[in-house]
């Protein structure tokens, strides 16, 4: 389990650092949000805290808290404020936001929680045979926000067999050319395996065909080094950087069901195509995805929470294939390719995908930032994201649909990464002062982390920034947080009621008139009798009233009368029966054209009219009976 403090950093002596300082100082103040009214305590007057969660976010929480006491703090008192951050990976962050006993005052995680997950954290949870379910106990209920807080990259990692010759692939499949190799010893520390989209699911979904590199890649056949297993490589915890990975895999095979049984199924995304998961495998009694013999489903696991566990068994396992985010990947050097030698790579490294245009695209935004020497940052930085939830009450909204994968532009597998953040502590935890205190750093610690410049500080740790749109609706959620919002809103409602009571009274209550509005659905008529049937939708109770009439030569002839007094809402049926003189004129011709007019008054209300041109016909037979 790895813990990451704030630690000041050391500033110059002299009038240079007291200016820096003071200036730093201003700055801070001018950016960050004025306090909650609400919180008695001002800014970073509070305690330091934990969140726990997705191990993607584990570097961008390290750059949080270098800035959160030193910068973000400056002239408040709070400089030593710290924030302890368990990356224990994405299922872990929703359950300590459930568990009301878990000491996390925030959550974080990568698999934007569903409905479901967000009822039960609002509710409050226990566990139950290994899950967790509503603990039926009140006055321990909240509103968790959804807040994205960075955007990054999900680097599929290769660890070819020894010795296996890369350099008998075709051009489609290598990151080098052969034209480019040829000639040139120093191309061969470039050359690297990618991926098309085909082969990489097929690969993941453990389809026969697929399950030797020599098969995946016939032109590796010709070398005996190349005739191994692929061994996939997966997380041992319910993961967002496995959902992530799992939602492209979706993308390019839909019907796998890779986002129902595979990510949302009994096993959530621990559940692997081709392999079994539960005690007795990798793991020992440990329940985890995978045999105890890597050769039988080929899928193995770090037996461990976190990307930090899954990439060293990477790196062990001859012949394997998996994922990391791309801030993990790097900081466990051995997965960065080698400056340029002579030879050809025989370290695991990270690769290429296509993303949703086709191209093949690097998770770095540098074209040779998998380089020991390259540059830093995501490839996530022009990603089109969609599925965003929107208005004010976004950040309370389902963003479980919400994605960045295979888009045209940029790097294939983007993914935004969440925080999980309760909008009053208050009512989850109870308002005692200590827990003020530590709601008053989760909302100073939060600010600070969407602030425009800690944002911009994200591409240089292998992530990148959130879209404008995305950051306004993030700012908008860490500002909703307050406390005890409850007992303010109480309080201020007592003191409007006071305030009313020495003014004028309140205003009479406005009634809404009953509605008038009728639909005549359906007009039926009866040869036979000569009459007509009304089918009638009325919206309440009242008097429907019919009259028909028509024109015969100059005259005009009332052809026949009905009302109905309806009881309640529904839809009710009138009969207009023919006058003596309406079957008369009935008789001779067979045919009466009729202006019907209906009147609706519902009781209490105005009346409303409207009209309707039916044929009355009267058959041969009928008007002999």
């Amino acid at each position: 389990m790895s813990h990451i403090h704030s630690v000041p950093r050391r500033r110059r002596a002299g009038v240079a650092g007291l200016v820096a300082t003071a200036a730093a100082a201003l700055v801070a103040l001018l950016l960050v949000p004025a306090a909650d009214a609400s919180f008695s305590l001002g800014k970073c007057q509070g305690t330091s805290i934990t969140g726990e969660g997705a191990s993607f976010q584990k570097e961008a929480h390290e750059l949080f808290n270098e800035h959160f006491g030193p910068d973000y703090c400056i002239g408040t008192g709070g400089e030593g404020l710290s924030v302890t951050y368990k990356p224990e990976g994405s299922g872990a962050g929703i359950k300590a936001m459930e568990l009301r006993e878990k000491p996390a005052r925030f959550g974080a995680t990568d698999d934007p929680p569903t409905p479901a997950q967000i009822a039960l954290m609002n509710s409050g949870g226990k566990e139950e045979g290994g899950k967790v379910v509503a603990d039926g106990a009140e006055g321990n209920e909240g509103e968790v926000h959804v807040v994205p807080l960075a955007v990054g990259a999900v680097a599929p990692l290769i660890n070819l067999p020894d010795s296996c010759n890369a350099e008998l692939l075709e051009d489609e499949f290598r990151t080098v050319s052969k034209a480019e190799v040829t000639g040139t010893p120093a191309k061969k520390g470039l050359l690297r395996i990618r991926m098309p989209k085909a082969t990489f699911e097929k690969i993941w979904a453990f389809e026969t065909g697929f399950k030797k590199w020599s098969e995946a890649f016939p032109e590796l056949n010709a070398d005996a080094d190349c005739q191994k297993p692929i061994i996939r490589v997966v997380r041992f915890d319910q993961s967002g950087t496995t959902f992530a990975f799992k939602s492209y895999l979706n993308a390019i095979n839909p019907g796998r069901g890779w986002l129902t049984t595979y990510a949302t199924g009994a096993n959530e995304t621990k559940e692997w195509p081709g392999a079994e998961y539960g005690s007795g495998g990798q793991c020992g009694g440990t329940a985890a995805p995978g045999k105890a013999a890597d050769t039988t489903d080929q899928l193995t696991s770090g037996c461990a929470n976190g990307n930090g566990k899954l990439v060293p068994v990477l790196q062990s396992t001859d012949g394997s294939i998996g994922y990391s985010d791309l801030a993990t990947a790097r900081s466990l050097g051995a997965l960065v390719n080698p400056a340029l030698t002579a030879e050809a790579p025989t370290t695991p490294y990270w690769t290429q995908v296509q993303n949703g245009a086709g191209t093949f695209t690097e998770p770095t935004f540098s074209a040779t930032g998998y380089q020991t020497t390259g540059a830093r940052g995501s490839n996530c930085k022009t990603v089109e994201f969609k599925d965003i939830p929107s208005g004010e009450k976004a950040t309370f909204e389902d963003w479980s649909k919400a994605s960045g994968v295979n888009s045209n532009v940029g790097f294939g597998i983007c993914t935004l990464t969440y925080g999980l953040l309760f909008d009053d502590n208050a009512t989850v935890y109870g308002a005692s002062a200590g827990e003020e205190a530590k709601a008053r750093t989760v909302k100073d610690y939060w600010e600070n982390i969407v602030s425009p410049s800690i944002q911009g500080q994200l591409f240089g740790r292998d992530y990148a920034e959130l879209p404008k749109s995305i950051l306004e609706i993030s700012q908008q959620g860490v500002e909703e947080i307050g406390w005890d919002k409850k007992s303010d809103a109480k309080k201020e409602e007592e003191t409007t009621k006071k305030e009313g009571d020495k003014t004028t009274p309140p205003p009479p209550p406005i009634v809404t008139p009953p509605s008038n509005k009728f639909t005549l659905s359906r007009t039926t008529v009866s040869p036979k009798k000569g009459s007509a049937t009304l089918s009638v939708s009325l919206p309440g109770a009242g008097k429907l009233d019919v009259l028909g009439t028509s024109k015969v030569g100059k005259k005009t002839l009332k052809v026949g009368h009905v009302a109905l007094n309806a009881g309640q809402a529904g839809s009710y049926q009138v009969t207009l029966k023919p006058s003596g003189a309406a079957k008369a004129a009935l008789r001779k011709t067979g045919k009466l054209q009729v202006k019907l007019t209906l009147t609706f008054a519902p009781t209490g209300g105005t009346a409303s009219t409207s009209t309707k041109n039916i044929t009355l016909k009267l058959s041969q037979k009928g008007g002999n009976s």
